[in-house]
Protein backbone atom coordinates (compact mmCIF):
# COMPACT_ATOMS: atom_id res chain seq x y z
CA UNK A 1 0.00 0.00 0.00
CA UNK A 2 1.42 3.31 -0.75
CA UNK A 3 1.39 6.47 1.76
CA UNK A 4 -1.47 8.26 -0.23
CA UNK A 5 -4.12 5.11 0.11
CA UNK A 6 -3.59 3.65 -3.07
CA UNK A 7 -3.58 -0.50 -2.68
CA UNK A 8 -0.54 -1.73 -4.63
CA UNK A 9 -1.18 -3.86 -7.90
CA UNK A 10 0.18 -7.41 -7.59
CA UNK A 11 0.02 -8.47 -11.18
CA UNK A 12 2.57 -6.36 -13.00
CA UNK A 13 1.50 -3.72 -16.05
CA UNK A 14 1.54 -5.77 -19.44
CA UNK A 15 4.30 -5.05 -21.61
CA UNK A 16 4.34 -4.69 -25.77
CA UNK A 17 5.50 -8.29 -27.14
CA UNK A 18 4.35 -10.26 -24.58
CA UNK A 19 2.15 -13.02 -24.90
CA UNK A 20 -1.50 -12.24 -24.11
CA UNK A 21 -2.14 -13.11 -20.80
CA UNK A 22 -4.57 -15.85 -20.46
CA UNK A 23 -7.90 -15.79 -19.82
CA UNK A 24 -8.95 -16.10 -15.93
CA UNK A 25 -10.61 -19.48 -15.18
CA UNK A 26 -13.64 -17.72 -13.92
CA UNK A 27 -14.62 -16.91 -17.23
CA UNK A 28 -16.82 -19.21 -18.94
CA UNK A 29 -18.08 -19.29 -22.16
CA UNK A 30 -21.15 -17.02 -23.20
CA UNK A 31 -24.55 -18.72 -25.01
CA UNK A 32 -26.18 -15.28 -26.49
CA UNK A 33 -28.73 -15.73 -28.89
CA UNK A 34 -29.02 -12.66 -29.97
CA UNK A 35 -25.58 -12.00 -31.77
CA UNK A 36 -26.57 -8.35 -32.23
CA UNK A 37 -26.24 -8.09 -28.33
CA UNK A 38 -22.56 -9.44 -28.09
CA UNK A 39 -21.19 -6.69 -26.81
CA UNK A 40 -23.73 -5.71 -23.96
CA UNK A 41 -23.89 -9.33 -22.88
CA UNK A 42 -20.05 -9.43 -23.30
CA UNK A 43 -20.33 -6.32 -20.73
CA UNK A 44 -22.43 -7.05 -18.23
CA UNK A 45 -20.95 -10.97 -17.98
CA UNK A 46 -17.59 -9.16 -17.27
CA UNK A 47 -19.21 -6.10 -15.39
CA UNK A 48 -21.06 -8.89 -12.72
CA UNK A 49 -17.58 -10.82 -12.53
CA UNK A 50 -16.06 -7.74 -11.61
CA UNK A 51 -18.47 -6.15 -8.78
CA UNK A 52 -19.04 -9.45 -7.16
CA UNK A 53 -15.11 -9.45 -6.63
CA UNK A 54 -14.33 -12.65 -9.43
CA UNK A 55 -12.04 -10.83 -11.01
CA UNK A 56 -9.93 -9.09 -8.24
CA UNK A 57 -8.20 -5.97 -8.72
CA UNK A 58 -5.03 -6.38 -10.64
CA UNK A 59 -6.16 -9.31 -12.84
CA UNK A 60 -5.15 -8.70 -16.98
CA UNK A 61 -7.89 -9.29 -19.26
CA UNK A 62 -6.42 -9.49 -23.04
CA UNK A 63 -9.24 -9.26 -25.68
CA UNK A 64 -7.71 -12.10 -27.56
CA UNK A 65 -7.74 -14.37 -24.59
CA UNK A 66 -11.41 -13.11 -23.27
CA UNK A 67 -12.53 -13.81 -26.89
CA UNK A 68 -11.66 -17.38 -27.15
CA UNK A 69 -12.46 -18.05 -23.69
CA UNK A 70 -16.32 -16.66 -23.91
CA UNK A 71 -16.63 -18.02 -27.58
CA UNK A 72 -17.39 -14.53 -29.49
CA UNK A 73 -15.34 -12.02 -31.62
CA UNK A 74 -12.71 -9.63 -30.59
CA UNK A 75 -14.85 -7.42 -31.66
CA UNK A 76 -17.71 -7.16 -29.12
CA UNK A 77 -14.82 -7.55 -26.24
CA UNK A 78 -13.20 -4.33 -27.53
CA UNK A 79 -16.40 -2.51 -27.14
CA UNK A 80 -16.92 -4.47 -23.52
CA UNK A 81 -13.75 -3.37 -22.34
CA UNK A 82 -14.14 0.07 -23.48
CA UNK A 83 -17.33 0.32 -22.08
CA UNK A 84 -15.92 -0.95 -18.40
CA UNK A 85 -12.61 1.66 -18.88
CA UNK A 86 -15.32 4.41 -18.90
CA UNK A 87 -16.97 2.93 -15.70
CA UNK A 88 -13.60 3.02 -14.39
CA UNK A 89 -13.83 -0.62 -13.57
CA UNK A 90 -10.71 -1.44 -15.97
CA UNK A 91 -7.40 0.45 -16.47
CA UNK A 92 -4.18 1.00 -18.52
CA UNK A 93 -4.85 -0.73 -21.32
CA UNK A 94 -1.68 -1.33 -23.08
CA UNK A 95 -1.54 -3.99 -26.40
CA UNK A 96 -5.41 -4.71 -25.52
CA UNK A 97 -4.93 -5.66 -22.89
CA UNK A 98 -6.07 -4.08 -19.10
CA UNK A 99 -6.42 -4.97 -15.61
CA UNK A 100 -9.08 -4.88 -12.75
CA UNK A 101 -9.39 -1.30 -11.66
CA UNK A 102 -7.69 -1.57 -8.11
CA UNK A 103 -8.71 0.04 -4.97
CA UNK A 104 -7.50 3.65 -4.00
CA UNK A 105 -8.42 5.71 -0.74
CA UNK A 106 -8.83 9.08 -2.75
CA UNK A 107 -11.26 7.12 -5.58
CA UNK A 108 -13.66 6.08 -2.75
CA UNK A 109 -13.75 9.38 -0.96
CA UNK A 110 -14.68 10.70 -3.60
CA UNK A 111 -16.99 7.99 -5.19
CA UNK A 112 -18.98 8.08 -1.37
CA UNK A 113 -19.05 12.03 -1.01
CA UNK A 114 -20.64 12.43 -4.61
CA UNK A 115 -23.05 9.58 -3.76
CA UNK A 116 -24.18 11.59 -0.72
CA UNK A 117 -24.61 14.74 -2.10
CA UNK A 118 -26.55 13.21 -5.27
CA UNK A 119 -28.83 10.90 -3.15
CA UNK A 120 -29.41 13.59 -0.83
CA UNK A 121 -30.58 15.71 -3.71
CA UNK A 122 -32.39 12.82 -5.21
CA UNK A 123 -34.37 12.53 -1.57
CA UNK A 124 -35.12 15.88 -0.99
CA UNK A 125 -36.67 15.91 -4.95
CA UNK A 126 -38.90 13.09 -4.08
CA UNK A 127 -39.85 13.15 -0.25
CA UNK A 128 -42.90 15.06 -1.64
CA UNK A 129 -44.66 12.21 -3.09
CA UNK A 130 -43.33 9.40 -0.22
CA UNK A 131 -46.41 7.75 1.50
CA UNK A 132 -46.54 4.82 3.23
CA UNK A 133 -46.96 2.58 0.05
CA UNK A 134 -43.30 3.51 -0.37
CA UNK A 135 -42.44 1.78 3.28
CA UNK A 136 -44.41 -0.96 2.69
CA UNK A 137 -42.15 -1.67 -1.15
CA UNK A 138 -38.95 -0.95 0.80
CA UNK A 139 -39.60 -3.51 3.43
CA UNK A 140 -40.27 -5.73 0.72
CA UNK A 141 -37.00 -5.56 -0.44
CA UNK A 142 -35.37 -5.62 2.54
CA UNK A 143 -36.93 -8.81 3.37
CA UNK A 144 -35.74 -9.98 -0.21
CA UNK A 145 -32.16 -8.61 1.11
CA UNK A 146 -32.57 -10.89 4.00
CA UNK A 147 -33.60 -13.74 2.26
CA UNK A 148 -31.56 -13.48 -0.73
CA UNK A 149 -29.64 -16.95 -2.41
CA UNK A 150 -26.87 -15.17 -3.60
CA UNK A 151 -25.26 -11.50 -3.97
CA UNK A 152 -26.32 -10.59 -7.30
CA UNK A 153 -30.18 -11.12 -5.48
CA UNK A 154 -28.97 -9.27 -2.80
CA UNK A 155 -27.69 -6.14 -4.69
CA UNK A 156 -31.12 -6.22 -6.79
CA UNK A 157 -33.15 -6.01 -3.32
CA UNK A 158 -30.21 -3.71 -2.15
CA UNK A 159 -31.07 -1.49 -5.14
CA UNK A 160 -34.77 -1.74 -5.43
CA UNK A 161 -34.84 -0.04 -1.50
CA UNK A 162 -32.62 2.88 -1.91
CA UNK A 163 -34.60 3.23 -6.02
CA UNK A 164 -37.76 3.75 -3.67
CA UNK A 165 -36.35 6.67 -1.85
CA UNK A 166 -35.64 8.65 -4.80
CA UNK A 167 -38.00 7.43 -7.41
CA UNK A 168 -39.50 10.81 -8.22
CA UNK A 169 -35.81 12.50 -9.26
CA UNK A 170 -35.14 13.44 -12.67
CA UNK A 171 -33.74 9.93 -14.35
CA UNK A 172 -29.93 11.90 -15.19
CA UNK A 173 -29.61 12.08 -11.30
CA UNK A 174 -31.02 8.30 -10.65
CA UNK A 175 -28.42 7.30 -13.60
CA UNK A 176 -25.69 8.89 -11.83
CA UNK A 177 -26.47 7.33 -8.54
CA UNK A 178 -26.61 3.79 -10.15
CA UNK A 179 -23.32 4.47 -11.68
CA UNK A 180 -21.77 5.92 -8.34
CA UNK A 181 -23.20 2.72 -7.18
CA UNK A 182 -22.01 0.37 -9.01
CA UNK A 183 -18.67 1.28 -8.37
CA UNK A 184 -18.87 1.88 -4.95
CA UNK A 185 -20.22 -1.80 -4.76
CA UNK A 186 -16.67 -3.25 -5.85
CA UNK A 187 -15.10 -1.39 -2.77
CA UNK A 188 -18.20 -3.68 -0.66
CA UNK A 189 -17.66 -6.66 -2.43
CA UNK A 190 -13.69 -6.20 -1.32
CA UNK A 191 -15.05 -5.16 2.75
CA UNK A 192 -16.78 -8.46 2.94
CA UNK A 193 -14.04 -10.87 1.60
CA UNK A 194 -11.82 -9.17 4.28
CA UNK A 195 -14.18 -8.98 7.81
CA UNK A 196 -16.74 -11.17 9.57
CA UNK A 197 -19.46 -11.17 6.71
CA UNK A 198 -22.76 -11.56 9.44
CA UNK A 199 -21.29 -8.99 11.09
CA UNK A 200 -21.37 -6.69 8.32
CA UNK A 201 -24.68 -7.89 7.05
CA UNK A 202 -26.04 -7.18 9.98
CA UNK A 203 -24.74 -3.72 10.54
CA UNK A 204 -26.44 -2.75 7.31
CA UNK A 205 -29.62 -4.32 8.04
CA UNK A 206 -30.16 -2.44 10.88
CA UNK A 207 -29.48 0.60 9.26
CA UNK A 208 -31.25 -0.20 6.22
CA UNK A 209 -34.58 -0.64 8.53
CA UNK A 210 -33.74 2.38 10.33
CA UNK A 211 -34.57 3.76 6.79
CA UNK A 212 -37.59 2.36 6.39
CA UNK A 213 -38.74 3.19 9.74
CA UNK A 214 -37.89 7.06 8.49
CA UNK A 215 -40.20 6.83 5.58
CA UNK A 216 -43.16 5.07 7.83
CA UNK A 217 -42.90 7.87 10.17
CA UNK A 218 -42.90 10.41 7.24
CA UNK A 219 -39.30 12.19 8.72
CA UNK A 220 -37.72 12.70 5.38
CA UNK A 221 -35.26 15.25 6.53
CA UNK A 222 -34.00 12.02 8.62
CA UNK A 223 -33.93 10.23 5.80
CA UNK A 224 -31.63 12.20 4.22
CA UNK A 225 -29.74 12.64 7.17
CA UNK A 226 -29.63 8.49 8.55
CA UNK A 227 -28.86 7.82 4.27
CA UNK A 228 -25.92 9.79 4.19
CA UNK A 229 -24.54 8.53 7.57
CA UNK A 230 -25.14 4.93 6.76
CA UNK A 231 -23.64 5.67 3.03
CA UNK A 232 -20.36 7.37 5.25
CA UNK A 233 -20.46 4.47 7.77
CA UNK A 234 -19.90 2.03 4.95
CA UNK A 235 -17.22 4.36 3.95
CA UNK A 236 -15.41 4.57 6.97
CA UNK A 237 -15.05 0.67 7.24
CA UNK A 238 -13.89 0.35 3.84
CA UNK A 239 -11.57 3.00 4.87
CA UNK A 240 -9.89 0.84 7.97
CA UNK A 241 -9.46 -1.92 5.73
CA UNK A 242 -7.58 -0.81 2.81
CA UNK A 243 -6.47 2.44 3.93
CA UNK A 244 -6.79 3.50 7.67
CA UNK A 245 -4.57 6.68 8.16
CA UNK A 246 -5.96 8.26 5.28
CA UNK A 247 -8.60 11.34 5.86
CA UNK A 248 -11.38 10.85 4.12
CA UNK A 249 -12.19 15.11 3.79
CA UNK A 250 -14.80 15.02 1.11
CA UNK A 251 -16.91 12.52 2.95
CA UNK A 252 -16.62 14.45 5.89
CA UNK A 253 -17.65 17.67 4.05
CA UNK A 254 -20.95 15.96 2.23
CA UNK A 255 -21.97 14.54 5.35
CA UNK A 256 -21.58 18.17 6.99
CA UNK A 257 -23.47 20.00 4.15
CA UNK A 258 -26.57 17.09 4.86
CA UNK A 259 -25.99 17.25 8.50
CA UNK A 260 -26.48 21.07 8.76
CA UNK A 261 -29.24 21.80 10.33
CA UNK A 262 -28.35 20.07 13.18
CA UNK A 263 -24.70 21.26 13.56
CA UNK A 264 -21.62 20.18 10.80
CA UNK A 265 -19.29 17.64 11.31
CA UNK A 266 -16.22 19.25 12.33
CA UNK A 267 -12.57 18.32 12.69
CA UNK A 268 -11.11 15.29 11.63
CA UNK A 269 -13.77 12.24 12.38
CA UNK A 270 -17.23 11.81 11.48
CA UNK A 271 -20.84 12.37 13.16
CA UNK A 272 -22.71 9.36 13.41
Amino acid sequence: MTPGGTVEKETPAPRRGRKPAPAPPEIKALTIPNRRESSLAVHAYLRDLILGGALRPGVVLAQSSLAEALGVSRTPVREAMRMLMEEGLLEGQVNHQARVSGFDATDLDSLFANRIMIETLAIRVTARVLGPEDADAMDKALVRMAEAPDRPAWHTAHRALHDQAVRAAAPHLRESLRSLGDRCEQYIELLRSSIDREQLDNARYREHQALVDTVRAGRFGDLEIETARHRARTATMLLAEIAPEFDPVSIRAALAVVMGRSGPAEGGSFTL
